[in-house]
Protein backbone atom coordinates (compact mmCIF):
# COMPACT_ATOMS: atom_id res chain seq x y z
CA UNK A 1 0.00 0.00 0.00
CA UNK A 2 2.82 2.38 0.90
CA UNK A 3 4.60 1.61 -2.38
CA UNK A 4 1.37 2.26 -4.29
CA UNK A 5 0.86 5.65 -2.64
CA UNK A 6 4.50 6.56 -3.29
CA UNK A 7 4.00 5.74 -6.96
CA UNK A 8 0.95 8.01 -7.07
CA UNK A 9 2.93 10.86 -5.50
CA UNK A 10 5.77 10.46 -8.02
CA UNK A 11 3.31 10.28 -10.93
CA UNK A 12 1.57 13.43 -9.76
CA UNK A 13 4.83 15.34 -9.33
CA UNK A 14 6.14 14.29 -12.72
CA UNK A 15 2.88 15.30 -14.41
CA UNK A 16 2.91 18.69 -12.69
CA UNK A 17 6.55 19.29 -13.62
CA UNK A 18 5.90 18.39 -17.25
CA UNK A 19 3.23 21.04 -17.75
CA UNK A 20 4.46 23.47 -15.11
CA UNK A 21 1.01 24.36 -13.73
CA UNK A 22 0.75 25.86 -10.27
CA UNK A 23 -2.61 24.44 -9.15
CA UNK A 24 -2.85 20.66 -9.47
CA UNK A 25 -5.08 17.88 -8.11
CA UNK A 26 -3.51 14.43 -8.44
CA UNK A 27 -4.62 10.81 -8.28
CA UNK A 28 -3.13 10.76 -4.79
CA UNK A 29 -5.56 13.50 -3.74
CA UNK A 30 -8.47 11.45 -5.08
CA UNK A 31 -7.19 8.33 -3.31
CA UNK A 32 -6.85 10.32 -0.07
CA UNK A 33 -10.41 11.67 -0.39
CA UNK A 34 -11.71 8.15 -1.04
CA UNK A 35 -9.83 6.85 2.01
CA UNK A 36 -11.39 9.59 4.16
CA UNK A 37 -14.83 8.65 2.89
CA UNK A 38 -14.23 4.98 3.64
CA UNK A 39 -13.19 5.89 7.19
CA UNK A 40 -16.20 8.17 7.63
CA UNK A 41 -18.52 5.41 6.43
CA UNK A 42 -16.93 2.94 8.84
CA UNK A 43 -17.29 5.50 11.65
CA UNK A 44 -20.99 5.88 10.83
CA UNK A 45 -21.51 2.14 11.05
CA UNK A 46 -19.63 2.05 14.36
CA UNK A 47 -21.68 4.97 15.67
CA UNK A 48 -24.93 3.22 14.77
CA UNK A 49 -23.86 -0.01 16.40
CA UNK A 50 -22.44 1.76 19.44
CA UNK A 51 -25.62 3.78 19.85
CA UNK A 52 -27.73 0.62 19.74
CA UNK A 53 -25.50 -0.97 22.36
CA UNK A 54 -25.69 2.08 24.66
CA UNK A 55 -29.49 2.21 24.48
CA UNK A 56 -29.74 -1.56 24.99
CA UNK A 57 -27.45 -1.35 28.04
CA UNK A 58 -29.55 1.43 29.56
CA UNK A 59 -32.76 -0.49 28.94
CA UNK A 60 -31.25 -3.68 30.39
CA UNK A 61 -30.09 -1.84 33.52
CA UNK A 62 -33.57 -0.38 34.00
CA UNK A 63 -35.17 -3.80 33.59
CA UNK A 64 -32.69 -5.40 35.99
CA UNK A 65 -33.48 -2.77 38.62
CA UNK A 66 -37.23 -3.34 38.23
CA UNK A 67 -36.80 -7.10 38.49
CA UNK A 68 -34.65 -6.76 41.62
CA UNK A 69 -37.18 -4.70 43.54
CA UNK A 70 -38.58 -6.68 46.51
CA UNK A 71 -42.23 -7.70 46.37
CA UNK A 72 -43.99 -7.34 49.73
CA UNK A 73 -47.45 -8.88 49.70
CA UNK A 74 -48.52 -8.22 53.31
CA UNK A 75 -48.02 -4.44 53.09
CA UNK A 76 -50.35 -1.84 51.58
CA UNK A 77 -49.58 -1.07 47.96
CA UNK A 78 -47.35 2.01 47.64
CA UNK A 79 -48.58 3.98 44.66
CA UNK A 80 -45.78 6.55 44.89
CA UNK A 81 -43.31 6.56 42.04
CA UNK A 82 -39.86 5.30 43.02
CA UNK A 83 -37.20 7.97 42.35
CA UNK A 84 -34.83 5.25 41.21
CA UNK A 85 -37.42 4.16 38.65
CA UNK A 86 -37.53 7.69 37.30
CA UNK A 87 -33.75 7.87 37.15
CA UNK A 88 -33.53 4.55 35.34
CA UNK A 89 -36.02 5.72 32.76
CA UNK A 90 -34.16 9.02 32.41
CA UNK A 91 -30.96 7.12 31.69
CA UNK A 92 -32.71 5.23 28.92
CA UNK A 93 -34.01 8.51 27.46
CA UNK A 94 -30.56 10.12 27.76
CA UNK A 95 -28.98 7.14 26.02
CA UNK A 96 -31.47 7.46 23.17
CA UNK A 97 -30.75 11.21 22.80
CA UNK A 98 -27.00 10.64 22.85
CA UNK A 99 -27.36 7.81 20.35
CA UNK A 100 -29.35 10.00 17.96
CA UNK A 101 -26.76 12.79 18.22
CA UNK A 102 -23.79 10.48 17.68
CA UNK A 103 -25.41 8.92 14.61
CA UNK A 104 -26.34 12.36 13.20
CA UNK A 105 -22.79 13.66 13.73
CA UNK A 106 -21.29 10.61 12.05
CA UNK A 107 -23.67 10.91 9.10
CA UNK A 108 -22.86 14.63 8.74
CA UNK A 109 -19.15 13.82 8.57
CA UNK A 110 -19.78 11.06 6.04
CA UNK A 111 -21.86 13.44 3.89
CA UNK A 112 -19.02 15.97 4.03
CA UNK A 113 -16.57 13.26 2.97
CA UNK A 114 -18.84 12.35 0.04
CA UNK A 115 -18.96 16.00 -1.05
CA UNK A 116 -15.19 16.31 -0.66
CA UNK A 117 -14.59 13.23 -2.82
CA UNK A 118 -16.93 14.57 -5.50
CA UNK A 119 -15.12 17.93 -5.50
CA UNK A 120 -11.69 16.28 -5.58
CA UNK A 121 -12.69 14.03 -8.48
CA UNK A 122 -13.94 17.07 -10.42
CA UNK A 123 -10.71 18.94 -9.66
CA UNK A 124 -8.71 15.94 -10.85
CA UNK A 125 -10.69 15.90 -14.10
CA UNK A 126 -10.10 19.64 -14.50
CA UNK A 127 -6.39 19.03 -13.90
CA UNK A 128 -6.26 16.37 -16.59
CA UNK A 129 -8.19 18.54 -19.07
CA UNK A 130 -5.96 21.55 -18.41
CA UNK A 131 -2.73 19.54 -18.54
CA UNK A 132 -3.76 17.97 -21.84
CA UNK A 133 -4.53 21.41 -23.26
CA UNK A 134 -1.18 22.76 -22.03
CA UNK A 135 0.80 19.83 -23.42
CA UNK A 136 -0.84 20.20 -26.83
CA UNK A 137 -0.20 23.96 -26.80
CA UNK A 138 3.46 23.45 -25.87
CA UNK A 139 3.87 20.95 -28.71
CA UNK A 140 2.41 23.51 -31.10
CA UNK A 141 4.74 26.16 -29.71
CA UNK A 142 7.69 23.83 -30.28
CA UNK A 143 6.57 23.30 -33.88
CA UNK A 144 6.32 27.04 -34.42
CA UNK A 145 9.84 27.45 -33.03
CA UNK A 146 11.08 25.06 -35.70
CA UNK A 147 9.22 27.03 -38.37
CA UNK A 148 10.77 30.24 -37.06
CA UNK A 149 14.20 28.65 -37.39
CA UNK A 150 13.32 27.72 -40.98
CA UNK A 151 12.31 31.32 -41.65
CA UNK A 152 15.61 32.52 -40.22
CA UNK A 153 17.42 30.20 -42.60
CA UNK A 154 15.26 31.52 -45.44
CA UNK A 155 16.14 35.08 -44.46
CA UNK A 156 19.85 34.33 -44.45
CA UNK A 157 19.64 33.14 -48.05
CA UNK A 158 17.61 36.12 -49.29
CA UNK A 159 19.21 39.31 -50.53
CA UNK A 160 18.43 42.99 -50.66
CA UNK A 161 14.81 44.03 -50.37
CA UNK A 162 13.62 40.43 -50.16
CA UNK A 163 15.80 39.86 -47.11
CA UNK A 164 14.56 43.02 -45.44
CA UNK A 165 10.95 42.00 -46.10
CA UNK A 166 11.48 38.52 -44.66
CA UNK A 167 13.21 39.97 -41.60
CA UNK A 168 10.31 42.36 -40.93
CA UNK A 169 7.84 39.52 -41.22
CA UNK A 170 10.05 37.35 -39.04
CA UNK A 171 9.99 39.99 -36.29
CA UNK A 172 6.20 39.95 -36.45
CA UNK A 173 6.23 36.15 -36.15
CA UNK A 174 8.56 36.27 -33.14
CA UNK A 175 6.39 38.89 -31.45
CA UNK A 176 3.29 36.74 -32.05
CA UNK A 177 5.17 33.75 -30.68
CA UNK A 178 6.01 35.70 -27.49
CA UNK A 179 2.37 36.69 -27.05
CA UNK A 180 1.26 33.08 -27.46
CA UNK A 181 3.82 31.95 -24.89
CA UNK A 182 2.71 34.68 -22.46
CA UNK A 183 -0.94 33.68 -22.85
CA UNK A 184 -0.05 30.06 -22.16
CA UNK A 185 2.02 31.03 -19.11
CA UNK A 186 -0.93 32.97 -17.69
CA UNK A 187 -3.16 29.94 -18.17
CA UNK A 188 -0.66 27.70 -16.40
CA UNK A 189 -0.58 30.04 -13.41
CA UNK A 190 -4.37 30.22 -13.14
CA UNK A 191 -6.33 28.36 -10.45
CA UNK A 192 -8.18 25.23 -11.53
CA UNK A 193 -11.64 26.84 -11.33
CA UNK A 194 -10.56 29.69 -13.64
CA UNK A 195 -8.12 28.12 -16.11
CA UNK A 196 -10.81 27.72 -18.80
CA UNK A 197 -11.28 31.48 -18.78
CA UNK A 198 -7.81 31.68 -20.38
CA UNK A 199 -8.44 29.10 -23.10
CA UNK A 200 -9.89 31.49 -25.66
CA UNK A 201 -7.05 33.94 -25.10
CA UNK A 202 -4.50 31.19 -25.75
CA UNK A 203 -6.37 29.98 -28.83
CA UNK A 204 -6.58 33.49 -30.25
CA UNK A 205 -2.87 34.05 -29.60
CA UNK A 206 -1.98 30.82 -31.39
CA UNK A 207 -4.29 31.71 -34.29
CA UNK A 208 -2.50 35.05 -34.59
CA UNK A 209 0.84 33.24 -34.56
CA UNK A 210 -0.32 30.85 -37.24
CA UNK A 211 -1.53 33.71 -39.41
CA UNK A 212 1.74 35.59 -39.02
CA UNK A 213 3.69 32.50 -40.11
CA UNK A 214 1.46 32.00 -43.13
CA UNK A 215 1.95 35.63 -44.17
CA UNK A 216 5.69 35.23 -44.54
CA UNK A 217 6.63 35.18 -48.23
Amino acid sequence: MRTYLLSLVILGLVSAMMVGCSDTTSRKDVASAQEKLDKAHANTQEAVQGAKNDVADAQRNAQEYTAAKPVITDQPVDTRVDVRDIRANEKVADAQVDATKKIADAKDKEAAAVANLKTTEQQFKDTQDRDTFVREAELKLSDYDKRIDDLKAQSSKAQGADRDAVNRQLELVKAARDRANTALSELKKADLPTWKNHQDHVRMAFQELDNSVRNVR
